[in-house]
Parts: structure tokens; C-alpha cells; sequence
């Protein structure tokens, strides 16, 4: 087995949840991306106890797709969705005594529309989930008969709100009017729930169109609208007397930093009110424990854990891939459950308490894996003012442990480098064991490549004035990464002899525009190679075919629609607009290597196809391959190692063997 193929045997936590009493940890595992070695995804549940190290034990056998994992608030069963009836095409919640016994469906094993969102009621009688109504017979002949042509609005998946009795498994739809649901939340007492609706299923609807926010009398069935939001929202948390939530700082729209939102029920008017981060950190995920509610937050490079309006109970300057908390039986002790890597280890579970108790590693996912590969590098993180001085800019690089350093821990001399850029743009690098996607990382750490991992404005982690730069793609994000470049070659880790530029989505998109730029900043360095993945190379066809191309829109200058015919401000961002310029003005362009999933609705094929015909027409060299039937992520294993592969095969034609 080669590196890359042990890469993607790894099993990766996700899911992660405490025990009522805090004694315990059950989660589920992946493959890394979720990616398929066969026809399906798989999933795997585990057990593991707090603070007894390396404690985890298997609970599903691995061969279906057993995910989101809950406990029973009586701490006697966890229940989580399944695929076991028919592999990858159903959707079911199963209850798995641990007393003993066989996991058994609680909903309809067969169903094949999916499980979103589930909850148990807090006496444990009763589970609320999320889930479309089945296809009709009607509806399925047609389907069979390909008479199934797509009428705009019609046959939507709309989520339903419904009830299962754990007794009788009797299913009972609470909520199912003509909107869709996305998220849910019980109160302290079972009496009621609350719940987010949006117009439709169509993913763009939140961005349009916002939010409702309601609650729901379990027995009268009165459905009561609280407020609307003019945004997507998410985590939806009901304590005591206030619902919390998660939303864009800038409130109407969707390129924004994320904050924690809440309802006073008990106040003079029942709206949402801002409650704290966004400001100058992101919040990333609302968890409740006891009565108190816990915000994951990203703080410039720390990953953190905080109650709510309170202290930090977690904080290192590592990537949090999962969380959990809760209190101790008659005690206020916070227990915590992360699930987190970094550059050499891949990502394990570990418990802690907030009183400062020792990590634990609970799992041992990677035991055959970090035996067999010891160190890839180290991280360190490099802070430089922004071109404009406006800002400072901090991002991490990575040192290949094959690399001889001096006293300052810097390399003897500088190193052949690649430079990897985030996706988003509303996202951060931080330390990782993954570097983000596919493994690129640790395997041109590996093969002695030092690694900048770019971290540019309009990422995430700085609060929204620094998230809000991402509202103009194409200057700021594209002039902080050539800073960082510049500082790493100017500081001596980086040779600007031998540097090649990539990333995935975002990344992609600005990897085809320090392309078309190349050397241009006036520093006497240019990339030799590009590597764009899933980019974005002209923001006005984004804006027409991207399933949020509302939000690309955004990002850009505006909706080409509503634009005059004399507005070219979207080419600020559209790589594929400079091009022949470039090329008139001899830029250095170099050869690039353009990935792209065939069925990419996020970043649709045609955004590589354009800049392929580019490179094509003007002779320049590239290769150019497609993935069949991917999306936007890549899925299949067989494509992830021939991908790694040729992305590493790439990097050493053009800056290795020197």
C-alpha cells in the first residue's frame, strides 16, 4: 500500500455526543471526505468512555451507512440513521439498547426520503425528525415510465415535522403545511418545539427569501410564527425562556460572519435580537448542555469551545472537526468531547473537562496508520501586514519533516513550495492533520515540499468586517495571498524559484487568477505551475448556473440580470476576462493541471471548460481531466488516488528534482 492509498483507508470521527451523565462518548466514522470504496457510503458507530484513554469500541459492524448518532436521554440507547434496509437508497431511525439486543427501526426501514434532522423528546417517549413524504404510486409509475419531466415547483421534497412513539412506533406528522422544514428544537418541558421554515427545498430559497421561525404545540398541534429571518440560519437551540441560532452578522445577507442570534419568548416584542461572536470571531456551532448553551467559535487561528455570554472552556490553535459537552451528575464540572488532528496525527476523539483536566484520546482510528508514518512536518504560523497595510494577515506553513532547520526552526534554505488556498471564501485554514481537502498536504509534505497554507480576507474566524471583503472576489483575497508568499519567501522558508499554486473551489478560483496574473505584482517571482480545482474562472456564468448563484452573485458585483450592459465589474473577478490580455501583455502564465467533478452543480464543469479552450488556443501547456459522475467533492476512491497522484507527479515536474 502506498501513502496515498493508507491515506484513504482512514476512518474520521464526526457526530460526536455525550452521555447525559458525562461518563460516555458515542460517534460515528467515515472515510475521509465520505468517500466511497464501493457503491455506497458506510458508516460506522462507536462507544468510548470519558477520560479512560484509547476506551473506544465498536458498536455497528461498518457495512451500512449507520450516521448521527443520539443517546437516549436516559443514557440506556443510542439511536442514529441507517441505510439497512436497502443500502444507499433508504432512510431510517434505529434504537440500539446497550443493555443488549439488536438495533431496531423505529420509523419505516424502507423509506428512501431522507432523515434531515432528529431530536428525542426530553421524557425519551417520543423522537421529532424531518422528512420529505414518500413518492406516490402514481409518482412512481410515472418515474418508471420516464414520463418525469421537471416542472419548476412542482414535486418538491417538502421536510414535514413529525412525531414517532417509541412504543408503538406510530408516526404522527406534526407540522406539514406547504413550506419547508430545516431544523428543529424541543423545549425543557416536551410541551413544544421549535422549528425553521423556509418557502421551498430549492437550495437558494433561505438566501432569497429568509427564514420563519415558529413554534408548535405538541397536543393542540397551534403552530405559533415567532419571527422571520432574511437569511439562511441553522443550529437551532430552545433554553429556558429563549430560542438561539446561528446567522449572518450582516443579517440580510449570506456573505457574512456567523453570530449567535436569540429570541427572548418572555419579552414586550417576540424578535430575533443579535446575542455575541461575529463581531471580531466567528461562531461556528450552538450546542446545549443542561440549561446552559455552549458556541463553538473561531478565533482568528484557535478553534474554541465557550458557554454562551460566558468564559472558554477550549481553545487551541488546531481545526475542532466535532464537539460535544456536558455536565457532570451533581456537579458543575464541564465535560468535553473533541474530536481533532494536526499535522502529524490524524484526527482521533478526545475527552477533557473545562477545569483544565488532561486530553484524552479515546479512539485510536489512526493506531496502524501513525505507526507506519511517523511525522510529515511541522506547523508554524506566519503573521505579515496586508499589501495595503490595512490589516495583518496570519496564516500556517508547514515544514517537511525530511528538512534540516537551524536553531529558529526555519529551513537551512528555502524550500521548493507549494501554496494552497482555502475554498469559501467564508472558511480558514488552521492546523489540520488534511490541510482542508484530499490529502494534498501530507503527500507534498512527504515528498519534502514545504507547504503555505494561504489564509486570505473574507475568510472566516476575524469577525464580519474581515469576512465582509469577500464581497468583491478577485482584489483583496488575490493580493493577500501574494503577501503571504512574498513574507514566507522574504522570511526564508519559501525558494521563489520553485512555487506552484492550488486549491479547490474558491481555491480553484483563485488559482486561475494568480495564473492570469502571474508574476505581475512586481515581487520578481512568478508560479511555475497552477493547480485549480472545481474553479471558478467567470463570475457572470457562475451567477446563471451555479445552484447558488444567488450567493456567487453576491460575491461578485452583482446579478447579471439587473446589471447594465456597460457594468463589466463582475470581470474583476473572472480570470477568463484577463486572459487575453495576459497573453497579449506576455504574462508568464503557467502550465496548469484543471480538476473537475462532470457533475458539479456548485462549480459546474463549464468554469474548467473555458479556461481548457483558453490555454488551448493560445498553445499554452496543461492537462485537464474530468472525474465522471462526481460533484463537487470528489467521492469515488479510485479518483482521490489517481487525482493525489497526479497532482504530486505534477508538482515534481515543475519545481522537484533540483
Amino acid at each position: 500500500m502506498t501513502l496515498i492509498e493508507d491515506l484513504y483507508d482512514l476512518q474520521i470521527p464526526d457526530n460526536v455526543k455525550l452521555s447525559p451523565d458525562g461518563q460516555s462518548v458515542v460517534y460515528s466514522t467515515t472515510l475521509s471526505f465520505g468517500h466511497k470504496t464501493g457503491e455506497h457510503t458506510v458508516s460506522t458507530i462507536w462507544l468510548a468512555q470519558t477520560g479512560q484513554a484509547k476506551s473506544a469500541r465498536q458498536l455497528t459492524s461498518g457495512l451500512h451507512n449507520d450516521h448521527a448518532p443520539q443517546w437516549s436521554p436516559d443514557g440506556e440507547s443510542i439511536t442514529f440513521i441507517s441505510d439497512r434496509a436497502k443500502p444507499g437508497e433508504s432512510f431510517a431511525i434505529y434504537v440500539l439498547p446497550l443493555g443488549g439486543g439488536e438495533a431496531l427501526a423505529v420509523t419505516p426501514a424502507e423509506n428512501e426520503k431522507s432523515i434531515d434532522r432528529f431530536e428525542f423528546a426530553p421524557d425519551g417517549k417520543t423522537i421529532a425528525y424531518l422528512s420529505a413524504d414518500e413518492k406516490t404510486e402514481e409518482r412512481k409509475a410515472k418515474d418508471k415510465a420516464k414520463d418525469d419531466a421537471q416542472v419548476w415547483g412542482e414535486d418538491w421534497p417538502y421536510n414535514r415535522l413529525r412525531l414517532v412513539d417509541l412504543s408503538t412506533k406510530a408516526v404522527t406528522t406534526l407540522v406539514g403545511e406547504a413550506s419547508h422544514i430545516t431544523d428543529l428544537a424541543w423545549n425543557d418541558s416536551g410541551a413544544k418545539l421549535a422549528f425553521f421554515t423556509v418557502r421551498t427545498p430549492w437550495i437558494e430559497s433561505p438566501m432569497l427569501y429568509g427564514t420563519d421561525i415558529s413554534t408548535v404545540d405538541v397536543q393542540s398541534k397551534s403552530i405559533t410564527k415567532l419571527t422571520h429571518f432574511p437569511q439562511k440560519i441553522k443550529d437551532l437551540v430552545w433554553a429556558g425562556e429563549s430560542v438561539y441560532f446561528l446567522g449572518p452578522a450582516a443579517e440580510t445577507i449570506g456573505t457574512s460572519s456567523e453570530m449567535v442570534f436569540h429570541i427572548d419568548l418572555k419579552g414586550a416584542e417576540v424578535t430575533y435580537k443579535k446575542n455575541s461572536h461575529g463581531v471580531d470571531n466567528c461562531a461556528t456551532s450552538l450546542h446545549k448542555a443542561g440549561g446552559d448553551v455552549l458556541v463553538g467559535v473561531q478565533d482568528g487561528m484557535e478553534d474554541q469551545i465557550r458557554i454562551l455570554g460566558g468564559h472558554t472552556l477550549f481553545g487551541k490553535k488546531r481545526k475542532i472537526d466535532a464537539w460535544a459537552a456536558a455536565f457532570t451528575k451533581d456537579s458543575d464540572e464541564v465535560v468535553m468531547a473533541v474530536a481533532q488532528g494536526d499535522t502529524n496525527h490524524p484526527c482521533e476523539v478526545f475527552s477533557t473537562t473545562a477545569s483544565g483536566g488532561a486530553l484524552v484520546q479515546l479512539s485510536d482510528l489512526g493506531h496502524t496508520f501513525t505507526s507506519k508514518y511517523h511525522t510529515f512536518g511541522t506547523c508554524t504560523f506566519l503573521s505579515c501586514p496586508s499589501s495595503d497595510g490595512k490589516v495583518q494577515l496570519e496564516c500556517p506553513w508547514l515544514t517537511p519533516s525530511s528538512t534540516s532547520t537551524n536553531s529558529d526552526g526555519l529551513p537551512e534554505k528555502p524550500l521548493p513550495t507549494v501554496v494552497l488556498i482555502h475554498g469559501g471564501p467564508y472558511s480558514r485554514h488552521t492546523e489540520a492533520f488534511d490541510g482542508l481537502y484530499f490529502y494534498w498536504s501530507n503527500i507534498l509534505l512527504s515528498a519534502g515540499y514545504g507547504i503555505l497554507l494561504a489564509d486570505y480576507r473574507g475568510s472566516s474566524g476575524r469577525g464580519e468586517d474581515w469576512a465582509a471583503y469577500a464581497r468583491g472576489v478577485g482584489k483583496y483575497d488575490y493580493e493577500d495571498i501574494i503577501a503571504q508568499t512574498q513574507h514566507a519567501i522574504e522570511k526564508g522558508y519559501a525558494d521563489k524559484e520553485r512555487l506552484v499554486v492550488g486549491g479547490w473551489s474558491q481555491g480553484g478560483f483563485l488559482s486561475f487568477l494568480c495564473s492570469v496574473r502571474n508574476g505581475t505584482h512586481g515581487h520578481g517571482w512568478a508560479f511555475k505551475a497552477s493547480i485549480p480545482g472545481a474553479g471558478v474562472s467567470d463570475q457572470d456564468t457562475m451567477a446563471f448556473t451555479s445552484d447558488i448563484g444567488c450567493w456567487q452573485a453576491e460575491v461578485a458585483a452583482g446579478k447579471p440580470w439587473q446589471q447594465s450592459k456597460s457594468d463589466v465589474r463582475n470581470r474583476q473577478g473572472s480570470s477568463i476576462w484577463e486572459f487575453g490580455d495576459a497573453v497579449k501583455n506576455k504574462v508568464d502564465i503557467p502550465p496548469m493541471l484543471i480538476l473537475h467533478g462532470e457533475k458539479d452543480e456548485r462549480v459546474p464543469l463549464e468554469q474548467s471548460v473555458c479556461m481548457r479552450r483558453a490555454m488551448e488556443d493560445a498553445g499554452l501547456p496543461y492537462e485537464y481531466v474530468v472525474y465522471p459522475r462526481e460533484g463537487h467533492i470528489i467521492k469515488e476512491r479510485k479518483h482521490l488516488v489517481g487525482m493525489d497522484e497526479r497532482v504530486l507527479r505534477f508538482v515534481d515536474l515543475h519545481i522537484g528534482g533540483k
